[in-house]
């Protein structure tokens, strides 16, 4: 069975980074019905594996994502995942995850990069939903998602106009959280990635998901404070506190 031009999406472990690369660009790198299903086991993979720090969503071409390419519904049956269950998953990835945006984003493409931690694009990039011009209520997660990370005010703005929008308005509302020159942005993705591979695992883990609870309906406060008590007392913090003490001391013997 063909997934249309392309290729299926890989994924490429190694110094801490889970590489998801899009592969279809002469398609605008939209998702197909067997794509959903190779995803959802890259991220099954990338679960499970204790050396991943964090995870990137790349993409070739002038599109980053298109989304779901709907026409392949109408031939086939249902796929056994939705498009929304993929970002409901991408979601909840414990470690933090960036999507590097170096095309432009459209539809259902716009969910599966805010459905990353970061969303570091380089100027040029642009973002376009057509769900009511083609007659379609996006879906309620996907909805659900560009409320609680630039607003109402910014949601009804993107989905009510179907107006393209730039790379610095979309950082302005935060769509995006880094924006960068072209030539720039493996050299801004590679310091980001350092920087979260430099942090305690277990904390970094711990402090995205109660970041996370924050933001939703009713966190439990309770619980992310023990979270946090019990980090204080977790080895992973001593150990970090020895080697700040070590690199402390060594400092002061060299002046």
């Amino acid at each position: 069975m063909s997934g249309g031009a392309g290729e299926v999406p890989s994924l490429h472990i190694g110094g801490g980074r889970a590489v998801i690369s899009l592969r279809r660009p002469d398609k605008r790198n939209r998702i197909e019905p067997v794509d959903l299903e190779t995803l959802l086991g890259h991220l099954g993979t990338v679960r499970i594996d204790p050396t991943v720090r964090v995870v990137l969503i790349e993409a070739t071409g002038p599109s980053w994502c298109s989304g779901f390419h709907l026409g392949a519904l109408a031939d086939r049956a249902p796929a056994p995942v939705s498009f929304g269950e993929l970002c409901d998953e991408l979601e909840r990835v414990e470690v933090p995850t960036i999507a590097v945006i170096a095309g432009s984003v459209h539809g259902g493409g716009t969910d599966l990069a805010l459905a990353c931690d970061l969303r570091i694009a380089s100027h040029g990039v642009t973002l376009g939903m057509p769900a009511a011009r083609i007659g379609l209520q996006y879906y309620a997660s996907g909805l659900r998602r560009f409320v609680e990370r630039i607003g109402p005010a910014a949601t009804k703005r993107i989905f009510l106009t179907g107006e393209t929008i730039g790379a610095d308005e979309l950082l302005r509302i935060g769509y995006l959280t880094d924006l960068v020159v072209p030539s720039e942005l493996r050299n801004r993705v590679d310091a980001l990635c350092e920087a979260v591979c430099g942090l305690a695992p277990l904390a970094a883990r711990a402090t995205k998901s109660a970041i996370d609870e924050l933001g939703g309906p009713s966190p439990d406060l309770d619980r992310i404070q023990d979270g946090h008590v019990r980090s204080a007392k977790s080895e992973e913090h001593a150990a970090a506190m020895r080697l700040l003490r070590e690199r402390r001391t060594a400092g002061a013997g060299g002046d």
